[in-house]
């Protein structure tokens, strides 16, 4: 293969990787719904890792069948985890601000329903 069908799949890889980094994406919202976080299931945690791992691998293949890879070479792992570091350092920080935000929201409207709730019992004891 000559250096620019080299450079193709390079650049493929590298979006593959940062299509892995969305795919991550779930294993992390799974990761908060069950808790993994600050030291509480950890063995779930590293499950979760490990199956992501499997899916990334099986991801991988399917893309490598998929658009015709000549076989496998260093620099496409190489560009996946490339890809993978993109996404992190930029795509990932955004994700992360507009979760806390709507978390902040969430959490703002559920304590005045909170609020609303006790008024409203106050107000039927006093009459």
């Amino acid at each position: 293969m000559d250096s620019k069908g080299q450079s193709s799949v390079f650049l493929l890889c590298m979006l593959i990787g940062f299509c892995g980094g969305i795919i991550y994406e779930v294993f992390v919202f799974f990761r908060l719904i069950f808790g993994c976080e600050k030291g509480k299931r950890k063995t779930l945690g590293i499950i979760l890792d490990g199956f992501f791992g499997l899916v990334f691998a099986v991801w991988g293949i399917f893309n490598a069948y998929f658009f015709c890879f000549p076989e496998f070479r260093l620099y496409m792992c190489l560009g996946w985890v490339l890809g993978g570091i993109i996404y992190l350092k930029t795509l990932r920080r955004i994700v992360a601000f507009l979760e806390k935000v709507c978390y902040n929201v969430a959490v703002k409207v559920a304590k005045k329903a909170k609020m609303r709730k006790k008024l409203f019992k106050k107000e039927r004891k006093l009459t």
